[in-house]
This record gives structure tokens, C-alpha cells and sequence, in this order.
């Protein structure tokens, strides 16, 4: 072109990783994320850094690599492979990642809709449109059937109430872009009263009739975010070609100490426009796994109910401490929920009050 027995790759931000064509734009950001979120928002940055690696799992992909935007930002994630997904031990507090091309086996798909029933939260890019959101939430968006050139199209940001879409811009006035790689899948809206259009593009609008970039949906107690093509910028933008130190003093929310800093750092020689784009993401990126954290304090409340005695909920056993939601009441039975997606109708007199 974004185990039972088995390992996960903790992704820790120090750690080295793979050289990409927008490192030094994505180090450039990250300096200018950190600065600015102890600036304007320290609560969101005491959350970021609460974050654990198992809390944000990444699903591996070859076309598109969201473990360096979060790696740049400093949250740590794990990263697994499609073939592992099926075996996961998923909750409804954690964010799953599906990097394009998103191909996995049918447990994997089945697995994930699970997830995302029970309040969890999946993020995915390009190709993993058709192959893990249509065949998951089949009647909500799918690939509209035409594919992209490889160009940067400037977008228009609707969500701003919307807490994943705030604080993109570096500067006022300024537009994000995003990278559309040739082949890319343009998104077309099958439920427009369930589909919520974050961002768009006018230009994807007139060459592939289908203006959707950022758009969610729940489903159940979870949520779906899908963008379209990948969330690592890999080539340069059309924004401002100037260095990024000539163009910091415009930049919202910086002390005149992390200006300088920045300055004299080697980020301040990448060009402009490239780090503002990178920004976008990583802002993005951030938003989203501090909304989940805190979208998790009410979720926590909705499965207010555990097991009085183990009971087995399709296959699993749920013991006493687990976390379960009653779904309905059924005589002297009750449709419960545990918080890996599994339903079953247990005698009422199992359940009781967390």
C-alpha cells in the first residue's frame, strides 16, 4: 500500500524500530505533542502515560504500520499477528489497531466483532475495510469499488465536538492532509443514520465519488473508527516547505521555552508541512486512546454484575470478581453479557451486584 500460548511483542517507546520515510517528522511531532498537551491539557497527558502496553493492541500489517505513530507519541502498545487474533483474551476496555491490509482468518473477524460488542474500541485503515469491517458490521460502510491514486488531498474536519477530532492543528487557519496511497478505498456509507462522517475530502468527493476520510459507528457497547488509507505518512505533503523552526512562533499553545527548545533541536529543520501532517496523527492517535480510557469509568458502571458461583457464558467460565451486564430478564433467567463479547442465559439467581 493502518494468546493463550502465545507471545505478544510489547512495543515500549524506547525500543528501536524501523526506519520509515516520516521518522524525523513523526520525532519532530512527538517533541510538539508532549509540549503542548502539558501546556494545554496535563489531565490527557497523565493519561497517555497511564497507559499500559496491554491496554492498545496493534494488529501487525505489511501496508501500513500504526506502532510508529504510537511508538513517536510514546504509548506503549503490543503488536500480534492477524493469525492471532482469534485467540486473544480481548476485553471491552482495551483499543485494537488493525493495520491495512487487515487479512486474518474468519475466528479472527468473529473474535473482534465480540471485542467491540462488549465496549471495546477497534481503529482500522485502508484495506482492512473490506476485510475486517464488512464482514464484521456488514451493513454500515464498505469500499465504494473504486481505489485511489498516490497523492496528499487536503480535508475537512466536521467532528470537531467529537473528541477524537480535536487539537489537530499545529497553526490557526492551517488544514490537515492526508496521504492517500494508490489502491486505497474510498469509503461509501450503507447506514448513514448509524455512520457519523468525522472528516472528509472534497477532492476524493470529485475523483472517486465518495468524500468520507474519518468515520465511527457503534455498535453494541463498542465502537468502530475506520480511515481511509494509512495512518504512518510515508511520503511528503504539499503543506508549508519551510523548516519547522521558521514556522514554530505560529504555533498554538507552546511556551517561549519549548519554542526554543525546539529551535535548537534537530526536529526544527524538517519541513513544515510534513510535521504538521504528522501532528495531525499523532494528535489524533492520542485523543482516541485518552477518550477510551475515559469512556471506560462508565463503561466499568454498565457491567455492574458478576457471577455469585462460576457459571460458563459460550464456553467460558466467568467466576466471581468477573464483570458482566444483564441484558435482559427472562423468568427466572437473565441474558448476560461478560466483558469479552460472550452472551448466555444464566438462572438470575447466579448473578448479583459487583
Amino acid at each position: 500500500m493502518l494468546r493463550p500460548a502465545f507471545a505478544l511483542t510489547l512495543l515500549l517507546w524506547p525500543l528501536a524500530t524501523p526506519a520509515f520515510a516520516g521518522d524525523a517528522a513523526e520525532a519532530a511531532a512527538a517533541q510538539l505533542l508532549e509540549a503542548r498537551l502539558k501546556e494545554e491539557r496535563p489531565e490527557d497527558l497523565a493519561i497517555l502515560r497511564s497507559v499500559k502496553g496491554k491496554n492498545v493492541v496493534v494488529v501487525a500489517g505489511s501496508m501500513d504500520h500504526i506502532e510508529q505513530v504510537l511508538a513517536a507519541a510514546r504509548i506503549p502498545h503490543v503488536l500480534v499477528q492477524p493469525n492471532e487474533v482469534a485467540g486473544l483474551d480481548l476485553n471491552a476496555d482495551q483499543i485494537v489497531m488493525v493495520n491495512c491490509p487487515g487479512v486474518m482468518p474468519s475466528a479472527g473477524v468473529d473474535r473482534i466483532e465480540r471485542f467491540v460488542r462488549a465496549g471495546g474500541l477497534l481503529y482500522t485503515t485502508d484495506w482492512a475495510l473490506s476485510n475486517v469491517v464488512q464482514r464484521a458490521f456488514p451493513r454500515t460502510i464498505a469500499a465504494n469499488g473504486k481505489s485511489t491514486g498516490d497523492h496528499v488531498t487536503k480535508v475537512e474536519v466536521h467532528g470537531h465536538h467529537h473528541d477524537l477530532m480535536t487539537n489537530l492543528l499545529l497553526r490557526k487557519g492551517s488544514q490537515p492532509e492526508w496521504w492517500l496511497e494508490g489502491g486505497s478505498y474510498p469509503i461509501k456509507i450503507l447506514d448513514p443514520k448509524r455512520v457519523e462522517v468525522l472528516a472528509s475530502s472534497k477532492q476524493m468527493k470529485k475523483e472517486y465519488g465518495a468524500a468520507p476520510v474519518v468515520v465511527r459507528f457503534r455498535h453494541d457497547d463498542g465502537e468502530v473508527i475506520h480511515v481511509v488509507s494509512h495512518f504512518y505518512r510515508q511520503v511528503g505533503t504539499t503543506g508549508p516547505a519551510v523548516a519547522a523552526k521558521d514556522g514554530i512562533d505560529e504555533v498554538q499553545g507552546l511556551s517561549d521555552a519549548d519554542k526554543k527548545a525546539f529551535k535548537e533541536g534537530a526536529g526544527g529543520a524538517v519541513k513544515l508541512g510534513d510535521v504538521e501532517s504528522s501532528y495531525a496523527f499523532q494528535q489524533m492517535t492520542s485523543n482516541l486512546v485518552v477518550g477510551k480510557q475515559k469512556r471506560n469509568v462508565e463503561l466499568d458502571r454498565q457491567y455492574g454484575y458478576t457471577p455469585a458461583k462460576p457459571v460458563t457464558i459460550a464456553g467460558r467460565e466467568a467466576k466471581k470478581g468477573d464483570r458482566l451486564k444483564v441484558i435482559e430478564t427472562k423468568g427466572d433467567q437473565v441474558r448476560v453479557r461478560d466483558d469479552r463479547g460472550n452472551e448466555a442465559l444464566v438462572p438470575a439467581a447466579s448473578v448479583e451486584a459487583r
